[in-house]
């Protein structure tokens, strides 16, 4: 440090000056906005001697990862500077902030998301609103997904169970709603180590029970791979094209597994009847489906 611009060191002394006293002699509510701006700029140094882009929104979420990056959309792993919990934050990236179609699917996802509250239902907690106007979803963080479960190592004929009983259960709460989940997939199921604890995440092709996609401009929305005929078709969807995609995703879960017994074939027979191609064909709903499983799991091994 040198001497070179001498009033600058004297601006910087009296200012710490004042605020020195104005911590400890203002009034509380004084006191407690001098912190948070402290605080806040704190923060913002931290992020540049980290050589981070850490960004903070909303004055309260530190954006600390970027972990998933769409076309339009991009999901944070984000920390609350006061409480120390992680979410995860959803927002349309920058250069679609000015989409009225995104902005407001976006914020009908947050409707539904927000109209859930059960425990194998990952939760939306609440909406921000950006500075740049973009509306942002705050979520329950759950660090693994389905899928990454799925590259580590092979699966039990109980953890196969466990998995769909959680996802046929959320299912069941989503459906009773009036609901279709239109996209279940191992991306969107999220866990915190324990498949029993598999909660069905991302409202963002969500419809109403009888509606068709093209009704929000959107042309085809999902997984093909785990998407029912009449939802490629573009149809009116109910609870059963929920149904096949768990019968896909079981036939998968299956494919994985690390055991061979007569459970194995009542799974199979299963994961067959639930993506049967026409809706009539499948059962009923997540319920029906549920006792099936359950018909499944209980079967004797030597039988």
């Amino acid at each position: 440090m040198t001497d070179d611009h001498p009033a600058d060191f004297e601006e910087i002394a009296r200012r710490f000056s004042h605020l020195w006293q104005a911590l400890n002699h203002g009034s509380p509510e004084t006191r407690q906005i001098l912190v948070d701006r402290v605080r806040d700029a704190l923060d913002r140094g931290e992020a540049r001697l980290r050589d981070t882009d850490c960004e903070i929104v909303a004055n309260s979420f530190m954006l600390e990862a970027l972990i998933h990056d769409g076309a339009v959309t991009q999901v944070y792993r984000a920390r609350h500077r006061d409480l120390g919990t992680f979410h995860a934050i959803k927002m349309p990236k920058p250069d679609h902030a000015d989409d009225p179609v995104l902005r407001k699917l976006m914020l009908r996802e947050a409707e539904i998301g927000m109209a859930f509250r059960h425990p194998h239902i990952a939760a939306t907690q609440t909406v921000l609103r950006l500075a740049d106007g973009r509306p942002a979803l705050v979520m329950e963080w759950l660090g693994s997904r389905l899928a990454g479960f799925l590259q580590e190592r092979p699966l039990s004929l109980g953890e196969i169970t466990s998995a769909m009983t959680s996802v046929l259960s959320g299912l069941e709460a989503i459906h009773a709603c009036g609901f279709v989940h239109c996209d279940l997939t191992p991306s969107n199921l999220l866990a915190d180590g324990d498949l029993a604890r598999l909660k069905i995440a991302d409202f963002g092709i969500a419809l109403q029970r009888g509606s068709r996609h093209d009704q929000f401009d959107l042309a085809f929305a999902g997984q093909p791979d785990f998407a029912s005929p009449e939802q490629m078709a573009g149809q009116p969807l109910d609870e059963r094209s929920d149904l096949y995609a768990a019968g896909c995703l079981l036939s998968l879960l299956l494919g994985h597994c690390d055991e061979e017994s007569d459970r194995t074939d009542a799974l199979e027979a299963l994961a067959n009847r639930l993506s049967q191609q026409a809706p009539q064909d499948r059962p009923e709903n997540a319920r029906a489906a549920l006792h099936l499983l359950g018909g499944s799991a209980k079967r004797p091994v030597d039988a």
